[in-house]
């Protein structure tokens, strides 16, 4: 009998201890599902990057070499065209109408330039004739070689203020030309170089001033790209440095090299309305011209300075990185918990980013954590 109770005491005890470890199954908290990654090792570059436009780098300008009337440009953007050949054609414009105390004034200069032409003259005759008497009195000794010298050197200078008079009297009439001067013959202008037409200045029928610029003649093969970088980005790059070309409308990434960084930064307004200071970065492409053929000025590009390369780098992805403490840190899955841990961070891309201590090839961590995931909480990979 007693055989029995005791049998059935240790009966009640187990279902007691089973229904308690049930219960506590059941209320325990569970494992948080997260999303696991590794660390691995790979290329990882740290760059710059920022928006701008397609340039041509060598543009030749085709002025006006003189004042004139321009005839219609016929050639067009993108029209090729040869060295020397002929783009533009100025005739000879209509003088100016003068007022008239204007051109009163203008005759009285032309008379005062006549008198002073009369007066320069007379003395140059004068002075002539004082050399050429003195010559032979020289020969008999009855006056110096010194007042030869001096009576040569008066003459040399009466012609001088002669010559000097006579353009004066041209200036002078040349102010006083009307509509009914003759007009001269046109000029042609041809282009500088060889290339294509990248903008036609002046397309229309028009009178020019000498200097105008009527068409620009760029080279197709010196297409270059410039960026706009933020003056903190810009103070990293070095010419020389690699870069690419991407988001140009073209399905390939053009490879690129820095040429120049501009010394002098610009205020740009962003979109946002907030005063930026930016510098101007020009790319050379280094890929063949087929690759870009599509590619012209003004076209806008994104364009990608790579700072520092590393063939194997130690790297996470991107969302596993979360702020603590104004640092990186990370969650670690270690014995089945998550474990948040500093880290320090080096380059970063769209995807990755460079760690550089405080953690080691393969481990876990937990990538994009929820609210749910703290330090210390069980958690269990996501299938």
């Amino acid at each position: 009998m007693a055989s029995k109770s005791k049998v059935r005491r240790n009966l009640i005890v187990g279902l007691s201890a089973a229904a308690v470890l049930a219960l506590a199954l059941m209320f325990a908290p569970r494992p948080v599902p997260v999303d696991v990654a590794k660390v691995t090792r790979g290329p990882i570059a740290e760059t710059v990057y920022d928006q701008g436009q397609a340039r041509v780098r060598d543009a030749y300008v085709a002025a006006a070499p003189v004042a004139g009337r321009l005839q219609r440009i016929a050639l067009k953007v993108g029209d090729p065209v040869t060295a020397g050949e002929a783009v533009a054609r100025i005739s000879p414009g209509a003088p100016m109408l003068l007022d008239p105390a204007t051109l009163a004034e203008r005759r009285a200069a032309v008379g005062k330039a006549q008198a002073d032409l009369a007066k320069a003259q007379d003395e140059a005759r004068r002075t002539a004739s004082v050399a050429e008497r003195t010559q032979p009195l020289v020969a008999t000794g009855a006056a110096s070689r010194q007042s030869l010298d001096d009576a040569r050197a008066a003459a040399a200078q009466s012609r001088a203020a002669e010559q000097a008079a006579q353009k004066a009297l041209a200036q002078a009439r040349a102010a006083l030309i009307g509509p009914n001067a003759a007009a001269g013959p046109g000029v042609t202008v041809i282009s500088p170089a060889a290339g294509y037409v990248t903008r036609v200045i002046e397309p229309s029928a028009r009178e020019v001033a000498a200097g105008s610029p009527l068409i620009e003649i760029s080279d197709p093969k010196g297409l270059e790209a410039v960026i706009e970088f933020l003056s903190e980005d810009a103070a990293r790059i070095r010419q020389g440095m690699p870069a690419e070309v991407y988001d140009w409308g073209g399905p390939d990434v053009l490879a690129a090299r820095v040429r120049r960084v501009e010394p002098q930064a610009f205020t740009k307004v962003s979109a946002l309305g907030v005063e930026e200071q930016r510098v101007l970065v020009w790319l050379t492409l280094t890929d063949p011209p087929a690759r870009w053929a599509s590619l012209g000025p003004g076209y806008r590009v994104w364009g990608r300075v790579f700072l520092r390369t590393d063939p194997a780098g130690l790297t996470v992805p991107l969302g596993a990185l979360q702020r603590h403490a104004g640092a990186w840190a990370i969650f670690r899955i270690e014995e089945g918990r998550a474990r948040l841990r500093p880290i320090t961070v080096g380059a970063m891309t769209d995807k990755d980013a460079e760690v550089l201590r405080g953690l080691s090839q393969g481990d876990q961590v937990v990538v994009f954590p929820s609210d749910a995931v703290k330090d210390g909480v069980r958690v269990a990979a996501r299938k």
